[in-house]
C-alpha cells in the first residue's frame, strides 16, 4: 500500500469551462493521488456545476474567496487536509495560515464577462490583476519554502505579440469583440514572465472554445512560444476552434499528472491548443 503524499492542485476560479473540465478529471484520478482546493467566488454556483459524486469525494474542499484579495489567497497557498470540506459558507480568512509546503499546481483561470455594448469584458483587466495578486500572496508566505508551485494560466489563442494564431477568416472578431480580453490576457501573461518568485509556469491558450464532446488529446495540436525569449519554437498552429473538454483533458495529462521530466517542455512557455 502506497504512502505517498498525494499531489495538490489550487484551482483560482473552476466556474469556467476548460478548470471546470480540469477539476472533474482531476476528481475522477485514483483515490488518495490528488489533494484539490477550489477557491470560488460562488461556491454555491461550482456545486451546483458538479455531481453528487464529484462532491463527496474526499479529496475535494471548496473555499470561498476573491481571486483579487491576496488575504483570501494566501490561507489556500497550503494543503489543509482538515479544512471543513465542501462547505459554501467556508471562508478562508479563517484558515490556518500556511507553515509548512506550498501546493504543488495553481490552475488560474479567472476571466471577466463579455460586455457587448463596450465590445470589451466587464473588468478590462480582470485577469491582471488576479496574476498581480497571485504573485504577491506567493511572494508573502515563507521564504524558507523550497519548491514554489507551477503555475498554469489560461490565457487564449490570439495573445501573442508575435505571431498570428487564429485564421485571417477570424480577424474582425479578434479585433472587434476580443481585443479587450485579449489585452487583458497579454498582461497577464507578461505579469507572470516577468515575475521572479520562483515558480515555473505555463500559459495555455487555446483556440475558439467549443462545448463539443472532445476528440482526444492525440488530435489537439500544439505550438509553443517562449514568452521570455519572445521566440516561437517550430510552426506555430492557426485553428478556429477546440472542445474544452479536450483542453482540460490536455492539461490534466500533460501538466497534472505528468512527472517533472515530461512537463519541462512547456515550462516558461505559451502553448497554443487547436484542431
Amino acid at each position: 500500500m502506497s504512502t505517498q503524499t498525494p499531489k495538490s492542485i489550487l484551482f483560482i476560479s473552476a466556474t469556467g469551462g476548460i478548470a471546470l473540465a480540469t477539476l472533474k478529471r482531476c476528481l475522477a484520478a485514483p483515490p488518495g493521488s490528488l489533494s484539490i482546493t477550489v477557491l470560488a467566488r460562488s461556491p454555491t454556483r461550482l456545486q451546483s456545476l458538479l455531481s453528487p459524486t464529484e462532491l463527496a469525494s474526499p479529496s475535494l474542499r471548496i473555499i470561498q474567496g476573491n481571486a483579487h484579495s491576496v488575504s483570501d489567497l494566501v490561507p489556500v497557498l497550503t494543503p489543509n487536509p482538515s479544512a471543513p470540506t465542501n462547505n459554501p459558507s467556508s471562508d478562508s480568512s479563517s484558515l490556518p495560515s500556511p507553515t509548512k509546503k506550498l501546493v504543488d499546481i495553481i490552475l488560474t483561470s479567472i476571466g471577466g464577462k463579455p460586455d457587448l455594448k463596450k465590445l470589451s469584458v466587464d473588468d478590462p483587466h480582470v485577469c491582471e490583476k488576479g496574476m498581480s495578486a497571485l504573485l504577491e500572496a506567493l511572494s508573502s508566505v515563507s521564504t524558507s519554502v523550497s519548491k514554489r508551485p507551477y503555475i498554469i494560466a489560461i490565457s487564449a489563442a490570439g495573445a501573442s505579440t508575435i505571431a498570428r494564431e487564429y485564421p485571417l477568416a477570424l480577424y474582425p472578431v479578434h479585433a472587434l469583440l476580443l481585443k479587450g480580453a485579449i489585452k487583458d490576457k497579454r498582461a497577464m501573461e507578461r505579469t507572470l514572465a516577468e515575475s521572479e518568485g520562483g515558480s515555473k509556469w505555463t500559459v495555455v491558450r487555446p483556440s475558439m472554445l467549443t462545448d463539443k464532446p472532445g476528440v482526444g488529446v492525440g488530435k489537439v495540436r500544439v505550438s509553443l512560444e517562449d514568452l521570455r525569449g519572445k521566440r516561437l519554437e517550430g510552426e506555430v498552429v492557426v485553428g478556429y476552434t477546440v472542445s474544452r473538454l479536450d483542453v482540460g483533458d490536455w492539461i490534466f495529462e500533460r501538466l497534472v499528472i505528468a512527472e517533472e521530466s515530461g512537463k519541462g517542455r512547456y515550462e516558461g512557455r505559451a502553448v497554443v491548443l487547436s484542431y
